[in-house]
Parts: structure tokens; C-alpha cells; sequence
């Protein structure tokens, strides 16, 4: 069953219906955001200078730089900036990076959204490069879309070198199972089922759990699993909803079933969590 939830969150888009991607810096000022979204493109903020936190989904991160965060489409953040930040901001969309025109930049963008934060050992080489960036943004040619993905993926691969991680190159399965997650982080959609996405994305069930675990070591149903517990952890952090309203925003008809669910895979009922949150 395929379960639709009012906008509790705000999503804001900085990118067109038709545009795959955009650079901009980051706006220098000292400001606390709402948490919010951005639905259907990838979100890259390299910080060069600042000072605060950043919340992202149930984690809430100091603001060290120079460090990047990658946000992945539908994800929940807001920030807590408390000096004035210096950096850059690139957005793409899943086309962008799809392997039809890249081989190795969707499975460095997949590799970085496992990671979410990289400390930088030096501001100036990520300073430099995204400022060509830039002006090959700015400055579009006939071939600005060949150059920017080229350069974005040497971005990418700057930054996972950063972090002392291996590239891991594309894999059969991976359009399939990036489809399958696509359709996971919708905002407002959650379906509970295996064999709802599968339809979707024409595979059986079974062909979908054996692409899911080679993929990501787990089946599609424990990814479904972590992505409602996910969802209920912003509602009970982010909002001040009841339990009864989380579990209907779920897709819980019955919120005691809502409360059984989220206590055997974390261990703690949905009071209790919100209390040791501080929440």
C-alpha cells in the first residue's frame, strides 16, 4: 500500500524544472533555517569559513572547515550558522550524473552520500577548483555540460581522496537499485512493501532483494525498514506532533502498531526517543 503524507517539511528548490545543474555561493550571512528539503537534486556545500552546526536528517554536526556535505534529494537539513560562512553550493540532478554520460560519476556521488562529511586537509586546491567551476557556469558554451560534469567529477574524486577513500567503480544493478532509492526518498510517499517498488520498476520482488544486497548489503525490505525509522526520527525530532500523528503520517493505521515497529528496530519507543533527544 502506498502511503501519502501532507508537507509537513518545506522543500525549497534553487533549481529550474529543466535545469541539471547550478553553482552559487553560499549567501554570507549569519542565519538559523527551518528544517526543510530539496527535492529532486543532489546538494554539495563546501565551506571554506564559518562556524555553527548543521542538522542533517537526526544528526546534528559542527561546522569545522573547510569540510563539504552532500545531501541527497529529499533529504532533511537546517542550519545553525553562528559567524558568517564562506563557500560554494553545486545542486545536480540524478541526470546529471546518470552513468549514460558519465561511468564514474554516479558511483562517486553514491560513494559520497554513504559518507554525507568530509573534513578538508586545505581550503585553497577546493577554493581553486570550484572557482573554474564557477566560471564555466558562468560563462556557458557550446560544450559547458561535457566540461562541467568532467569537472564536477574531478571535484568529487578530490573529495573522497580527501576523506582516504577508494573510487569503487559502477557495478551491474546500479540504475535499478538508484531508481529503487529514488523512489524510496520521495517526499510524501512511503509504501511498506516490497513488491510495490518492484512493480514499479519492473523486476520481482526476489530480483529487487538480490540487487538491493549486492548493491548495498542489505534487501529491499530492511531498506524500507530504515527509511520509514528514518522518516519517523525527523517527524519526532523536527516536529511537534504527537505519536498519533507521526504514525499517521507513516502509514500506521493503528499508532500502538506504529509503536511496536519503531521500539523493535530502535530499541526505544517513540516517547522515549524524542525525550533522549532533548526533543
Amino acid at each position: 500500500m502506498l502511503h501519502t503524507e501532507p508537507a509537513v517539511f518545506p522543500v525549497k528548490n534553487k533549481l529550474e524544472n529543466e535545469q541539471l545543474f547550478k553553482l552559487s555561493r553560499f549567501k554570507e550571512v549569519i542565519k538559523r533555517t527551518k528544517p526543510h528539503r530539496h527535492d529532486g537534486y543532489f546538494e554539495l556545500i563546501v565551506l571554506l569559513e564559518g562556524s555553527g552546526f548543521h542538522w542533517v536528517d537526526t544528526k546534528l554536526m559542527p561546522i569545522a572547515p573547510p569540510m563539504a556535505f552532500f545531501l541527497s534529494p529529499g533529504q532533511l537539513h537546517c542550519w545553525q550558522l553562528t559567524s558568517v560562512p564562506k563557500g560554494f553550493v553545486v545542486m545536480f540532478r540524478a541526470d546529471f550524473i546518470d552513468p549514460k554520460h558519465s561511468a564514474d560519476l554516479y558511483p562517486l556521488a553514491q560513494q559520497l552520500e554513504r559518507k554525507r562529511e568530509v573534513l578538508l586537509p586545505q581550503p585553497a586546491p577546493f577554493a581553486d577548483l570550484l572557482t573554474a567551476i564557477e566560471t564555466e557556469y558562468q560563462n556557458p558554451s557550446r560544450h559547458s555540460l561535457v566540461i562541467l560534469r568532467a569537472m564536477t567529477q574531478i571535484l568529487l574524486a578530490r573529495l573522497l581522496e580527501a576523506d582516504q577513500q577508494e573510487f569503487a567503480p559502477a557495478r551491474t544493478g546500479d540504475l535499478t537499485f538508484r531508481r529503487f532509492i529514488d523512489l524510496l526518498r520521495q517526499p510524501g510517499h512511503l509504501a511498506h512493501r516490497v513488491f510495490y517498488y518492484a512493480d514499479l520498476l519492473g523486476v520481482s520482488p526476489q530480483h529487487l532483494n538480490t540487487i538491493c544486497r549486492r548493491m548495498h548489503g542489505k534487501s529491499a525490505g530492511e531498506l524500507i525498514t530504515e527509511q520509514i525509522i528514518l522518516e519517523g526520527k525527523r517527524h519526532l525530532l523536527h516536529t511537534d506532533q504527537s505519536i498519533t500523528e507521526v504514525a499517521e503520517q507513516l502509514g500506521f493505521a493503528d499508532p500502538s502498531h506504529f509503536v511496536k515497529y519503531f521500539k523493535k528496530i530502535t530499541g526505544h519507543t517513540p516517547a522515549s526517543f524524542r525525550k533522549l533527544s532533548g526533543f
